[in-house]
């Protein structure tokens, strides 16, 4: 797969658009009808997701399939109406990249019998997006799936590609404490909401596992109390965020939190409710895709741009399809464009330069698998 002058500048173009245009996690209608134009465009007939947003697109006739996933939506930053919506997690980029694998695959010849799909998945940053799509089948005869992932220049430098992201496991949730509200010059008549909050600061770093294992447990959001200074709140919101690298480990995480926040509510007296959502399974790297992509980084970029596997303790919901069909080959190709200051934060910028190059790896590593018996 050759990075022509003519891919550089259609992945660049793509770029430029979908930087410009983002849309948060359901709502990337805009980005969804710009991808099925452009595939379009390139003889590639998608179909939108219906009731959703994200579309499916497909090159060949199966019924064995090789996949690649591109993520749609942008990260919304600030409050409510006061935020704004920002590619700050290089989704752009991963969208222009496969819109560049479309390019690079339409008139390649593949074995009879396998075709390539392309996943337009909305709503990663939620973590729901890739179980949405699982739902409406989108993984039906699929052997081989791969994604990308840009990289912190801490993680890899400009031009460099690793063939996996060992990506860990994420659990969000929201943990709502009622007691009784009650005058500041009388508390022994309320049951203050904020007390177990501050219970809960203090547990959560005494949760300990085996040292060898990565795993966290920290507050990210209160909210308690009202206009008025003098009241003392009877109902406090905390957001939790967990993370671990392994599967198992989140998993007796999230059981010590429930317990913890059981015991601390009946301490002090009053309610709780604890709601999960928005999880991401740690990675599920397949060897054989892993190894796949290796080889198309030498055959494309060159043995001085492969690097080592990838661990890091960011989630991403790309690795709910291999847990939903073990046996998938599946990973993610880790793409150093020396991004700065790091990822999720707004003012991100990094050097598009290597996203052609790419995309005629993914191109390469999808042929290979296509080949595969």
């Amino acid at each position: 797969m050759d990075v022509t002058p003519e891919l550089t500048r259609q992945v660049l173009d793509w770029h430029a658009w979908l930087d410009a245009h983002p849309e948060p996690a359901y709502r990337e209608t805009g980005t969804t009808a710009y991808l099925v134009e452009q595939l379009a465009r390139l003889g590639v007939p998608a179909t939108e997701v219906e009731g959703r947003t994200g579309a499916v697109a497909e090159l060949g006739d199966g019924p064995r399939w090789v996949a690649v996933r591109a993520d749609l939506d942008a990260i919304w930053t600030g409050e409510d109406a006061d935020g704004h919506a920002v590619h700050s997690c290089g989704h752009s980029a991963h969208m222009a990249v496969v819109l560049g694998v479309a390019s690079l695959l339409v008139g390649e010849r593949l074995p009879d019998g396998v075709g390539v799909r392309f996943l337009l998945q909305p709503a990663e940053e939620t973590g729901e997006g890739a179980l949405d799509l699982l739902e409406r089948g989108a993984l039906e005869g699929v052997t081989d799936l791969f994604g990308l992932h840009l990289r912190p220049v801490e993680e890899l430098a400009a031009g460099e590609l690793a063939p996996a992201l060992h990506s860990g496991a994420s659990l969000t949730g929201l943990v709502t404490f009622t007691g009784e509200d009650a005058h500041g010059a009388r508390p022994h008549l309320g049951r203050n909401a904020v007390d177990p909050v501050v219970a809960l600061h203090q547990v959560l770093p005494a949760l300990r596992f085996n040292p060898a294992e990565s795993y966290s447990a920290k507050i990210t959001r209160v909210r308690a109390g009202g206009a008025s200074l003098n009241v003392i709140p009877g109902t406090a919101e905390v957001a939790l965020d967990l993370r671990a690298q392994r599967n198992a480990v989140i998993a007796e995480l999230r059981e010590r939190v429930d317990e913890a926040v059981v015991r601390i509510a009946a301490t002090y007296g009053v309610q709780v409710q604890v709601h999960w959502h928005g999880g991401t399974p740690g990675a599920e790297v397949h060897p054989e895709a892993a190894a796949t992509l290796a080889r198309a980084i030498r055959e494309v970029a060159g043995e001085e741009a492969l690097r080592e596997e990838i661990v890091t303790t960011g989630a991403d919901d790309f690795h709910h399809y291999a847990v939903a069909r073990p046996g998938l080959r599946s990973a993610m190709l880790a793409v150093g464009v020396g991004l700065t200051p790091g990822l999720h934060v707004p003012t991100m910028t990094y050097d598009t330069a290597p996203l052609p190059t790419a995309a005629a790896v993914l191109a390469r590593a999808l042929v290979l698998a296509a080949g595969r018996d």
